[in-house]
């Protein structure tokens, strides 16, 4: 200790510079209960593979105490002068005695005319955790398609109210029963490799409306590496999603949809509305949240194993709602309760649930 403050005073004297360096965090931990239903043919399996299904719960019954987040940011910002300026975020996720994982990360540049940023990152669910997420409990990978890692780069300008994007994105890899793990695609590894560890590269084109009460949106996505013949069914071809949300004040009301069509021509159509309710320190939510499969064609669905399936056989419906309650003890730390219920596929033996109840603290 005594060491480094000698170091620390040394530097000092010299003239030498530090940036100024913010340090946030938040841990949150509880108890939670998960009752899944295990996947019993192959298109079943399919289904949670290529739609979501299990929330990246394990199948059968479980319950018990644990972290839910552990989470730590640095946050760095510069000025560069003329107007511009460069901001760094760095967040380290998953701390415990196992060890520890990589969180998002970005950089930054802010010019007069808009803002470019670079960065690794799992984006929230569009519909559930997104602007349209107002209340309830998330719904990725439970009846929508689980999310995978990006590494990115964008643009953004703002024209009155208006928010106008542009950015391209590459996958980790592909989204499978318990989404994708580790800290992105890795540098240099967007354009080529094994399917198994490198995903589609997508751009995307957003226009975001920002005015009082009223937050809108309106996104198209479109990928390349495309498979066609037998894999045609799980590559992406496009996706064009939109979602809003309303502050009434005494509640708030939001509402999305989004279709992904595949390069085959099936698709997945996913709609949700959620409502959140403010009284006093406590705020319930609740939402529903709907999928349709239709038009997959026969073909290969996965390539290690093989599975391959006839046309039709995961075309399904699903639906999904989700409770929440969250109540502030202070500024930094809430309790907080959720329900979510869920069919995973057609010809479940049962419908699928998960409720947490967790203490959250964020510094």
């Amino acid at each position: 200790m005594k060491k480094s403050l000698i170091a620390l005073a040394v530097l000092a004297a010299s003239g030498a510079s530090f940036a100024q360096v913010t340090i946030t965090g938040n841990f949150t931990t509880g108890y939670k209960q998960t009752s899944i239903a295990a996947a019993t043919t192959t298109a079943q399996g399919v289904t949670q593979n290529l739609a979501g299904g299990t929330g990246g719960n394990a199948a059968g019954d479980s319950s018990g105490l644990g972290i839910d987040t552990s989470l730590i940011t640095f946050s760095a910002k510069e000025d560069l002068g003329g107007g511009m300026s460069v901001a760094a975020e760095m967040s380290i996720d998953g701390l415990s005695r196992g060890g520890v994982a990589g969180g998002d990360s970005s950089l930054k540049l802010t010019t007069s005319v808009g803002r470019v940023t670079l960065q690794t990152y799992k984006p929230v669910d569009y519909l559930s955790g997104g602007i349209s997420g107002v209340g309830g409990a998330g719904m990725d990978n439970k009846v929508f398609p689980a999310r995978s890692l990006k590494d990115a780069i964008g643009f953004d300008t703002k024209i009155g109210p208006v928010f106008v994007g542009i950015a391209h994105m590459e996958q980790a890899s592909t989204s499978g029963a318990s989404g994708t793990t580790g800290v992105g695609a890795g540098l240099g590894v967007g354009a080529s490799g094994s399917a198994t560890t490198v995903g589609q590269r997508l751009n995307s084109f957003s226009v975001t409306y920002v005015g009082g009460p009223l937050i809108a949106n309106l996104n198209y996505l479109v990928y390349d590496n495309r498979s066609d013949g037998n894999l045609g069914n799980v590559s992406y071809k496009d996706v064009i999603r939109t979602a809003a949300s309303y502050d009434f004040g005494s509640f708030k009301l939001g509402g999305g949809f989004s279709q992904l069509t595949t390069v085959s021509g099936a698709t997945l159509a996913d709609g949700l509305v959620a409502v959140s309710v403010p009284v006093g320190k406590l705020t319930l939510g609740a939402n529903f949240a709907s999928e349709t499969a239709n038009g997959f064609t026969a073909g290969v669905y996965s390539g290690s194993p093989l599975i391959v399936l006839g046309a039709g056989a995961v075309d399904q419906s699903r639906t999904g709602y989700g409770l929440s309650a969250s109540y502030a003890l202070s500024k930094r730390t809430s309790l907080i309760a959720n329900y979510a219920n869920w069919q995973a596929f057609n010809g479940a033996s049962q419908r699928n649930n998960e409720t947490n109840l967790l203490v959250s603290h964020s510094f």
